[in-house]
């Protein structure tokens, strides 16, 4: 059974795509310049067709990249939500987060807990942040703790 520790939940969170921004920018500068030359030469019509491809590609893109960016940002709740109730359990354990392994890094509801050699099974409360800890005994187990690679 894998753990994962506080600090792989916390590098879980995915930064902002910035390769694809600046495949948009460099996509918007090249439109523009696009359409500055198919409104200078208005009898040709490469550059208006370069313009309208070139559109359709940036509004595929970009669209494309939000959706991407939504998915990334709902992804990102879930491993703070996971962050905080790892800091909140270490917190009322009285140890630092990072002797905190969890068995998911995305959910804390019926998540399992390995602290100081102890498990615990987490039972989420009414409120964001009550909770029962129930302790465990696990018999014939396969403990693997995973670490952030660094």
């Amino acid at each position: 059974m894998k753990f994962y520790s506080y600090d792989f939940v916390l590098n879980q969170i995915r930064q902002d795509n910035w390769l694809l921004a600046a495949f948009l920018i460099a996509l918007l500068l090249i439109l523009g310049y696009t359409a500055f030359l198919a409104y200078r030469d208005k009898r040709d019509s490469k550059y208006r067709e370069l313009v309208i491809i070139l559109g359709l590609t940036l509004l595929v893109s970009g669209l494309s990249g939000f959706e991407s960016l939504q998915a990334n940002s709902q992804a990102n709740n879930q491993y703070r939500t996971s962050i905080h109730f790892i800091e909140k359990v270490s917190e009322n354990l009285k140890v630092k987060p990072n002797q905190v392994y969890v068995n998911t890094s995305a959910e804390t509801n019926g998540a399992l807990l390995y602290v100081d050699g102890q498990f615990y099974r987490a039972i989420s409360g009414s409120e964001p942040d009550t909770y029962l800890l129930e302790k465990m005994d696990l018999h014939s187990f396969d403990l693997e703790l995973v670490e952030v690679n660094q």
